[in-house]
């Protein structure tokens, strides 16, 4: 692992944590770029597990990743069930591919963090979730752990600043279009779908979390498709919370720059929080929308993207040693994945 990736971790880590209670053995199914690059590096600085194997359908992909952390490679043969058994497995195959290994690894007892998407839709998920314990199955929207995400949910229930009026997200960034980008989110039936699933669910389920909404109803969108991969997204939904309806304006895009940024709109002001790992959000007057503070939450989140990915690792292992559901727990992600089922289909009906 990369020098900078391990000091950006361990910097992260509280010097007097406690030692955990048991070793972990860990699976992971799936040898693709958020592997290599993301996932392998951050569970290899995790106390307390063992990563037992990393498995593909291409022998050479698997080989070539787990080589460099001098991991058994395995072949994801048609028979599932020659697949090791083990504690916990990180599942990072494609979404049209995964039920088989969802079913295998419920009657094995074995807990599973799944990279989003979760399943190919609302029904499918809810039957997944149905087959685990609630603290053994997990969603990797490791945004949640953003220490500014965790302060702007905070001032949110606590009601800081009164009611939660409205949310506004704006996400993205130029890319190019088709032929340019060969990652398995430009094929619709293998990756679920094109920015709105790659890119966009992160701050919709941020928007939803940060709430503590129950549902997110689109009451109008826009797509921009590309040879069947949405590139753009324009819609305004209507979240549902205990403390009444808050409408949030949504736009992801591949296709012009954005100001990456998530806007909670209360009555006398604005707090605004980067789509990017924070330790701090700002504070605009509601007069003239002038910086009236900026509150930066030490120590209680992520600021960058392995300490993210650590901090949803940590939580779900101590979710599975002590069977408590973490706040990545997959039914918490129930209304994200319904809300983009929902937007998807509108919008395909309506391109």
């Amino acid at each position: 692992m990369p020098d900078s990736t391990m000091t950006e971790i361990t910097r992260f880590t509280a010097p007097g944590d406690a030692p955990v209670s048991r070793v972990l053995s860990v699976g992971i199914v799936g040898a693709g770029e958020i592997v290599s690059r993301i996932h392998l590096p951050v569970l290899s600085a995790c106390d307390g597990i063992r990563i037992a194997y990393i498995a593909d359908k291409n022998p050479e992909a698997a080989q070539s990743v787990a080589g460099s952390y001098k991991i058994a490679p395995l072949t994801a043969a048609d028979d599932l069930a020659m697949l090791p058994q083990t504690d916990v497995v990180l599942l990072a195959v494609p979404v049209t591919a995964r039920l088989p290994y969802y079913e295998l690894f419920a009657k094995r007892g074995t807990s599973v963090l799944a990279e989003k998407p979760l399943a190919v839709g609302a029904c499918e998920a809810e039957h997944i979730c149905g087959l685990y314990p609630e603290y053994s199955l997990a969603c990797g929207f490791q945004r949640r752990s953003y220490a500014s995400v965790v302060m702007a949910r905070l001032l949110v229930a606590g009601n800081w600043f009164g009611p939660l009026r409205s949310i506004s997200i704006s996400e993205g960034g130029l890319t190019t279009k088709t032929g340019a980008d060969f990652r398995f989110y430009d094929d619709a039936t293998s990756g679920g779908g094109g920015v709105l699933m790659d890119l966009g669910c992160h701050s919709l389920d941020v928007a939803i979390y940060i709430s503590n909404a129950t549902e997110a109803i689109p009451v109008e969108q826009r797509f921009v498709f590309d040879g069947g991969v949405d590139r753009e997204i324009d819609a305004h939904l209507t979240l549902r919370t205990v403390q009444g309806s808050c409408e949030v304006d949504y736009f992801v895009t591949w296709l012009r720059p954005t100001k990456n940024t998530i806007e909670l709109r209360f009555e006398n002001c604005t707090i605004e929080l980067p789509c990017r790992p924070s330790p701090d959000i700002k504070i605009h007057g509601g007069q003239n929308g002038r910086d009236v503070a900026s509150l930066v939450m030490k120590h209680a989140g992520a600021a960058t993207i392995y300490q993210a990915f650590y901090m949803e690792w940590m939580a779900f292992f101590d979710g599975v040693r002590n069977c408590q559901a973490s706040k990545f727990n997959a039914r918490s992600c129930l209304p994200t994945i319904r809300a983009v089922e929902a937007l998807y289909k509108a919008g395909k009906q309506n391109p």
